[in-house]
């Protein structure tokens, strides 16, 4: 299974330059936790950046800023782990476990945005995987009795 199948196509985006409150403002009305940064060109929307409710909170702070005044390269993520749609979901969870992170930007072959996946996308696969698993376990000690 790939990336490209369970990731949301429904992205949250905003461009450089944009104002960190309306960012916020996107991610709040729609409930989610991370806005790509785009740089849109005529063949298509490359993530150069995202940003997190916790990279708000912590661009807020150190040092204290007043969140309307705040642009959106203020706080992003430049160096954002994106992940090609056709991964396969072990391979993804290797990289997103050794960058530390919960989301990754999904984009096609050529780098451009596709979608996003969070490990919440995930856990419905690694379960399915555990079940398998377990049911293998089951099985053989019976076999074996």
């Amino acid at each position: 299974m790939t990336i490209g199948t369970v990731c949301s196509r429904d992205v949250c985006t905003t461009r450089v330059g944009a104002a960190l409150g309306a960012a916020v403002e996107s991610m709040s009305k729609r409930h989610i936790g991370a806005i790509v940064v785009i740089e849109e060109s005529v063949t298509g929307a490359k993530p150069i950046g995202i940003i997190t409710d916790r990279d708000v909170v912590c661009g807020q702070l150190n040092p204290p800023r007043d969140l309307f005044c705040m642009s959106v390269e203020d706080v992003m993520t430049t160096e954002v782990l994106t992940l090609e749609e056709t991964c396969e979901l072990p391979e993804a969870i290797a990289r997103m476990s050794e960058r530390g992170v919960r989301r990754a930007p999904v984009v096609d072959r050529n780098g451009n945005l596709v979608g996003i996946v969070s490990i919440d996308d995930l856990l419905p696969y690694l379960a399915e995987e555990l079940t398998a698993l377990a049911t293998l376990v089951r099985s053989q000690s019976a076999h074996e009795r």
